[in-house]
């Protein structure tokens, strides 16, 4: 590992994504209300349907993709319909 690796920071962000994610252009979304521009992309590990890891020059980012869908899961059980 090299040495700039290890002290890199990791970032977590409930947000979206406001440009296409691109190794070795800038990565920008909106989280919390604010806009973010972040250094080169130099690694995109992860991209799911709730959430992307990606890893600029200086940040490893978890961006939690927004609206979050936990917040939309049932909390009560639900049960099939009976068929007349």
């Amino acid at each position: 590992m090299k040495a700039n690796e290890e002290k890199k920071k990791t970032i977590q962000l409930c947000g979206n994504l406001l440009c296409p994610l691109v190794t070795g252009q800038c990565a920008v979304f909106k989280a919390n209300g604010d806009i973010y521009r972040t250094s080169q992309v130099i690694a995109i590990h992860e991209v799911g349907t709730n959430s992307i890891r990606f890893e600029t020059q200086n940040t490893h980012y978890h961006l939690l993709l927004s609206p979050y869908p936990a917040a939309v899961i049932c909390q009560f059980p639900l049960e099939p319909a009976a068929c007349a």
